[in-house]
């Protein structure tokens, strides 16, 4: 009698908390195909330019993907392939105090900076933070 009462009320709370989490992710996937499509390819500085953030779903939090293209000379291209540690920690700081991601490391979003050389097309650096690394 007990358990015919409590699961209904189980089962509406759970799939309430589903369907939470599935508007979060829906929210998430728009937010970056909006701003995508409204402020990118922008360039950010001298050397720097954001192409593209993609937000995606999967079974835990998800994962926000932040793509770059660095245009760099011959000698600047040797200077930053010896500080790609500096980079990495400089994006992990970001994602840290960042209050624009504030709503994605509440849900646990997982964050994914690529950068790409312009003149050579190659992938440079990838760096990847999940919530353990940011909190």
């Amino acid at each position: 009698m007990y358990a015919r009462k409590i699961l209904p009320i189980l089962f509406a709370c759970t799939l309430a908390f589903c369907s939470c989490q599935e508007k979060k992710a829906d929210y998430f996937e728009r937010e970056a195909k909006e701003y995508t499509e409204k402020h990118c390819p922008q360039q950010l500085d001298e050397f720097t330019r954001i192409d593209s953030i993609v937000y995606v779903k999967n079974d835990e939090a998800g994962e926000l993907k932040l793509y770059y293209t660095l245009t760099l000379s011959d000698e600047a291209r040797a200077e930053v392939m010896n500080k790609l540690s500096e980079l990495g920690e400089e994006n992990l700081r970001i994602v840290r105090n960042s209050v624009i991601y504030a709503k994605h490391k509440e849900a646990g979003v997982s964050f994914t900076y690529i950068y790409h050389d312009a003149t050579l097309g190659d992938k440079i650096a990838e760096y990847h933070f999940t919530k353990k690394d940011y909190e």
